[in-house]
């Protein structure tokens, strides 16, 4: 046992070293560096966006290291900053999911030219950005002041940064795939108790099934995943979640420690101590449904800390009686019930504690549930050497369903793995159109235009956009228009069928065609009958039939002097689709100077 423990933790040393390697990789993403932030606290909530407009700087505090994190208060908390002109999209994350509302005003010379309001007391499909945190555009690309109100009942914290939107994607998938890989594993841990508790009837299992469950319910709660999958339409649920299943993982965190470590039987005041947990969180349970979260948040964390302190120590205890597999338990729990009592103090505004709420909690529960799976193992192992004479009758039937037991698990694990190259393939694929994306675009490009130098062949760049576009979406509505992108990527499909063409939306009405290994007169001759097709194609849409046409740009990277680069042979083909469209459009043009990929003509 002794050698398979050590063996164990070597293997999750690396899993958490992993593990924080890939978060770490999220977090130094480009995220676009912050201005000062300002904080104002109204503690009659009685400020207006106008009244803070003009007031001088030393009305306002200044948020030391931009970390604001203030505990649990009932006052209205303002926010200040200033954003500098920039060329791109732009918007602001506030990674922390458990604010009550949160009102976002744009302000340009003194007015406010946009207000946005987010929160979890809100429907979660009323978000701007569908993200379990907070995500909202700004306004404009040019100096704009942000001005925020929050006013919540769980703890004031508001991890404020801004991104571009491609690179908070790219953040945000390395934390969902992570994410991913957590809960997944949660789920096949409740799908192996479960066989285990069906095979053997041990209690034990059944109760540690329902443990990790709670678990993972409140860890979906406060990471704001539970909110954007599974009650999305439930405020008063999310308004609930954190001391209801706090309150239910201390029960059966309580009731597993008192199976595994036999308190019964080995120190009942210690098992006393556990039944009490088991009393205390049950009341706070049945107090959540009926009591505000304001009211209840306070006294379930200092619960959480108490309890979590008290299961320690009884690990620890037995631990020094010689109990075997104490020593497994207390590691096991300490790092999650530390994390959990770190995140606790750091909720009531003593320290900040981003990080540990997102990850670390995260992280333990994980090293908690393998190796509680192994104390529980060990366990069953020895009360099975105990009836080892009755049970051999058993063991035929039973390596039976070991074996099942073991088939399913690889199936289920196989499942997860095919849920995962979906999630993959729809997160590149555009959700309208099914085609690829502009991100898949931008990876694609650079390695295609690397390929075509080092074989000598050429590439061709079409990019494709739908002539007055506008006018059918005023006319006809969105949806109709909608339907024609659909209809039209259909035919782009159908007739790009060569080997290696790629078909991505680029946005909007515009669309994307990479055509290795083209030739200029093949290629233009393949993208006139094309346009030849969508001019006589009739598009069937709810609102009757509809015709279009499109301009098309082009350009081939050898019909390009010098050493172009993949974002100029880009360019090059929307300046030539420029040219199409100031020609009078329906038609093709195709760039014949490296002058076009640097300027509009």
């Amino acid at each position: 046992m002794r050698r398979m423990a050590k063996t164990l933790v070597r293997w999750l040393a690396l899993v958490g070293i992993a593990f924080y390697w890939g978060l770490g990789a999220a977090s130094a993403s480009a995220q676009e560096p912050m201005p000062p932030i300002y904080y104002h606290v109204d503690t009659n909530g009685s400020q207006s966006v106008q009244n803070l407009i003009d007031k001088e700087p030393g009305f306002w505090s200044v948020l030391n290291n931009n970390a604001a994190s203030f505990g649990y208060t009932s006052a209205t908390y303002w926010f200040h900053f200033t954003l500098p002109p920039v060329d791109h999209d732009r918007v602001i994350r506030i990674a922390y999911p458990l604010l009550d509302k949160v009102d976002i005003y744009y302000v340009a010379n003194n007015e406010v030219i946009e207000r946005v309001s987010v929160g979890d007391a809100q429907e979660f499909n009323e978000r701007p950005v569908e993200n379990r945190n907070f995500v909202v555009p700004v306004a404009s690309r040019d100096r704009v002041q942000v001005y925020l109100k929050v006013e919540t009942t769980s703890s004031m914290r508001v991890p404020l940064s801004v991104w571009e939107p491609t690179e908070l994607l790219g953040d945000e998938q390395v934390v969902n795939t992570a994410t991913a890989m957590y809960f997944g594993l949660l789920l096949c841990m409740i799908i192996y108790n479960l066989f285990s508790y069906s095979v053997t009837r041990d209690p034990r299992f059944g109760y540690y099934s329902a443990y990790i469950l709670a678990i993972g319910l409140l860890l979906a709660s406060l990471d704001g995943t539970g909110y954007q999958y599974l009650w999305p339409w439930s405020e008063w649920l999310q308004s609930k979640a954190i001391p209801l299943f706090g309150s239910v993982a201390f029960i059966f965190a309580s009731l597993v420690a008192s199976q595994i470590l036999q308190t019964k039987e080995r120190s009942p005041k210690l098992h006393l101590g556990l039944q009490a947990i088991m009393g205390i969180a049950g009341l706070l349970f049945l107090a959540s449904l009926i009591f505000p979260y304001e009211v209840m948040i306070s006294i379930v964390l200092i619960m959480a800390i108490l309890a979590s302190s008290f299961l320690i120590f009884t690990g620890f205890v037995l631990w020094r009686q010689g109990l075997a597999y104490a020593r497994i338990y207390t590691l096991a729990l300490s790092v999650l019930l530390l994390a959990i009592i770190i995140n606790a103090i750091g909720y009531l505004g003593f320290f900040d504690s981003f990080f540990i709420q997102r990850y670390l909690i995260m992280l333990g529960s994980a090293i908690e549930i393998m190796l509680l799976s192994l104390v529980l193992a060990i366990r069953f192992n020895e009360d099975r050497k105990e009836r080892l004479a009755v049970e051999k009758r058993l063991n035929s039937r039973l390596e039976v369903k070991v074996k099942q037991r073991t088939e399913e698990l690889e199936a289920v694990m196989r499942k997860l793995k095919e849920m995962n190259q979906r999630l993959e393939i729809k997160s590149n694929e555009d959700r309208l159109t099914k085609l690829y994306n502009r991100g898949v675009l931008d990876d694609d490009l650079p390695l295609e235009v690397r390929r075509a130098r080092r074989t000598g062949y050429d590439i061709a760049v079409v990019m494709i956009d739908i002539d007055h576009f506008k006018k059918v979406n005023d006319k006809y509505g969105h949806p109709v228009g909608d339907e024609i992108l659909v209809e039209l990527s259909r035919l782009l499909k159908v007739n790009f069928r060569r080997a290696g063409d790629r078909i991505y939306r680029y946005g909007g009405e515009e669309f994307v065609i990479l055509m290795p290994g083209a030739q200029e007169l093949g290629c233009h001759d393949k993208v006139l009958t094309v346009t030849e097709v969508i001019r006589r194609h009739t598009f069937k849409t709810e609102r009757g039939e509809v015709n279009i046409t499109v301009s098309v740009g082009m350009a081939l990277l050898n019909s390009l002097p010098g050493h172009a680069s993949s974002k100029q042979l880009l360019e090059a083909a929307d300046n030539a689709l420029y040219q199409a469209k100031n020609s009078g459009r329906d038609q093709i043009r195709i760039a014949r100077s490296l002058k076009d990929a640097s300027e509009k003509p």
